[in-house]
């Protein structure tokens, strides 16, 4: 998986430093849109989250020691692993579910804020105790021809 940094022009709120990171997967289409909440995902908090799982240093080497890119794109990478294991999603900025929600908020709330290490909910901004929200995803489990059928010897 790879963090890509938004394109110029993309919205940004004004009042925070809230950033936004497409976490996307390098073989298959699976990604994410996050928006960061840079103000409360701080390098100290990113530490605590980061070390709370194994394999720390490992990210935090791939990421070039940058500890806050790490945890953003373990909460992409969370947040996918989520998605599938939920049969896969697609929903985009302002997409509104069945019930008039926001699908970006629940799986935010539900899979990353509600999950063990991630710090739990902030109900007011929706970017929880972590700093970060999904608002966008594209995770799709494989269809009928994406698959390929080969008999083997046994």
């Amino acid at each position: 998986m790879q963090v890509e940094t938004p394109k110029a022009g993309s919205e940004q709120a004004t009042t925070t430093n809230i950033k936004r990171f497409k976490v996307k997967d390098t073989w298959k289409d699976y990604e994410v849109v996050l928006e960061v909440n840079l103000d409360r995902l701080t390098p100290e908090r990113a530490e605590m989250i980061n070390s709370f799982w194994s394999d720390d240093k490992y990210r935090l080497r791939h990421e070039n020691g940058d500890v806050v890119k790490a945890v953003i794109r373990l909460a992409g990478q969370t947040l996918i692993n989520a998605m599938l294991a939920q049969g896969g999603t697609e929903f985009y900025e302002r997409t509104k579910g069945v019930f008039d929600d926001d699908p970006g908020a629940i799986w935010s709330k539900d899979d990353l804020h509600n999950e063990e290490g991630w710090g739990g909910p902030v109900e007011e901004d929706g970017f929880g105790w972590c700093g970060i929200r999904v608002i966008a995803a594209e995770v799709s489990m494989p269809g009928y021809d994406d698959l390929a059928l080969a008999e083997v010897e046994s």
